[in-house]
C-alpha cells in the first residue's frame, strides 16, 4: 500500500490552487503527492474573471486586466468607481500549463487519471472507488474538490448560476479594449427576471460575451444561443461575425453550509463552500481558503477546519438576498443598478469580499429598499 503526505482530488482551481501553496514550503520537496482528477487538464474549458486590488499568487498568467468597468440597462449606463480594484480574466489553459509545469518538475508528485465516485478515510487509510476500480492507501491529509449536489432543505435556497460564452472575432475593430461591460441588465427580462449579458473586449477585435441567468434550473442550450445573438446584433451591434470559442457552465448559488471538514477529508473549492452564495465568484476565494489552508498545515496549527471561514453575519446578507431573488420580490436589474447607483463600486466589491466592517456594511444595507429587504432579513433571522 502506497503512503502519502497529501491525496488531493481534483484537479481543477481549487486543488491545483492548493497543490501550489503546499509547493512554497521549502520542505515540500520531501512530500509524497498524489493528485486525482477525471480527465488530462489540456484545454481552455474555463475562464475565470475576479476584481483585485493587489497582485495576486496567479499575477503572471493574468491574460486581461480592465480598469474601466460599466453597468447598464435599458434605460441607464452606470461607470464604476473602482478605486485601487482591477477586474482581472485567467484563462483555464493558462493555469493549467503554469501548474501542471511546476508539477511535472516536482518529481514527488503522482497524477492519475480517474473519476472519482466516493472517498472514505478511516484514521488514514484512504479508500478511494473510482469509475476504474478501487485506490487504497494510506495518507496524512485528504483534500477534495468534488462537488456534490446538497439534499434540499425547506429552509435553504437553492438557485443556479448558469451561464454560456462565446469568445468573437469581427472583421473590422469594433471594441474599446480599456472598458468592459460588468453586468448588462438590457436583455430581456421578461421570462427570467435575474438575467445580464456581460462583454469583456480582449481585443480590437474579440470579445468574451457571456449570458447569464440566476434561477432554480437550467435552460436548454438553444435558448442561450438565441439570447447571445439577440444581445450581439441588438445591443452591441455586431452583425459580421464569427465564434471561435465556447464555453458552458453552472455555478450553485445556496445558503446550505457545506463542510469545511468531515469524516477526514478537508473539502476545498465550492464543494468546502468558497463559492459566494449570493454573486457565485469563486477564484479569490478558493485563493484565500488555499493560502490559508496550506499554511496552517505546514505550521501545524490545529485550526485548520476553518479555513477561510467569513463573519456569520455575511452568511446572513447572502440569505436575505437568495430570498429576494428566489421569492421574486425584486428582480436582478433592479437589485444591482441600484446598489451600483447608491454606493462605489470598490466599496460593494469589497463587502462582496466579506472583508467590510459593520460601518462600511450600513452603507450598503441602506441602499436596498427596506419594505422588500427588512422582511426577507426578518424571515432570515428568526428562522
Amino acid at each position: 500500500m502506497k503512503k502519502y503526505d497529501y491525496i488531493i482530488i481534483g484537479a481543477g482551481c481549487a486543488g491545483l490552487s492548493l497543490l501550489m501553496q503546499f509547493m512554497n514550503d521549502p520542505g515540500f520537496s520531501v512530500k509524497k503527492v498524489l493528485l486525482i482528477d477525471k480527465e488530462k487538464k489540456e484545454n481552455n474549458d474555463r475562464t475565470w474573471c475576479f476584481w483585485e486590488k493587489e497582485n495576486g499568487y496567479f499575477e503572471s498568467i493574468v491574460y486581461k486586466r480592465w480598469t474601466d468597468l460599466v453597468v447598464k440597462n435599458r434605460s441607464l449606463r452606470q461607470s464604476l468607481d473602482l478605486n485601487s480594484y482591477v477586474y482581472k480574466m485567467i484563462r483555464g489553459i493558462d493555469f493549467y500549463e503554469y501548474c501542471f509545469k511546476r508539477i511535472v518538475s516536482a518529481g514527488n508528485i503522482e497524477y492519475i487519471q480517474r473519476d472519482v465516485l466516493e472517498i472514505n478515510n478511516r484514521n488514514g487509510h484512504i479508500t478511494i472507488t473510482t469509475n476504474s476500480g478501487v485506490l487504497e492507501a494510506e495518507a496524512g491529509f485528504v483534500f477534495s474538490s468534488v462537488f456534490q449536489a446538497p439534499a434540499k432543505n425547506s429552509g435553504k435556497y437553492y438557485l443556479l448560476q448558469h451561464f454560456k460564452g462565446w469568445l468573437i472575432k469581427t472583421r473590422t475593430e469594433i471594441f474599446n479594449l480599456q472598458q468592459a461591460l460588468l453586468m448588462d441588465f438590457s436583455v430581456d427580462q421578461k421570462n427570467h427576471p435575474a438575467a445580464f449579458a456581460y462583454m469583456l473586449p480582449l481585443s480590437a477585435t474579440e470579445a468574451l460575451v457571456e449570458y447569464t441567468v440566476f434561477s432554480e434550473a437550467v435552460l436548454p442550450q438553444e435558448e442561450y444561443d438565441t439570447a447571445l445573438k439577440e444581445y450581439i446584433q441588438n445591443e452591441l451591434g455586431v452583425q459580421d461575425y464569427s465564434i471561435t470559442h465556447t464555453e458552458f457552465g453552472v455555478i450553485p448559488m445556496t445558503n446550505h453550509r457545506f463542510p469545511l471538514y468531515k469524516n477526514g477529508i478537508f473539502f476545498i473549492g465550492t464543494a468546502g463552500g468558497q463559492t459566494k452564495p449570493s454573486t457565485g465568484y469563486t477564484f479569490r476565494f478558493i485563493q484565500k481558503q488555499a493560502a490559508q489552508l496550506a499554511s496552517a498545515i505546514v505550521n501545524g496549527s490545529n485550526n485548520m477546519a476553518v479555513s477561510n471561514k467569513p463573519p456569520a453575519r455575511f452568511y446572513l446578507y447572502d440569505s436575505i438576498l437568495l430570498n429576494v431573488l428566489t421569492r421574486k420580490k425584486m428582480t436582478g436589474s433592479d437589485i444591482f443598478m441600484r446598489l451600483f447607483q447608491r454606493v462605489p463600486a470598490w466599496l460593494i466589491f469589497k463587502f462582496l469580499d466579506n472583508e467590510t466592517l459593520p460601518a462600511e456594511e450600513i452603507k450598503i444595507l441602506k441602499a436596498m429598499p427596506s419594505r422588500i429587504f427588512l422582511p426577507a432579513a426578518t424571515r432570515e433571522i428568526i428562522k
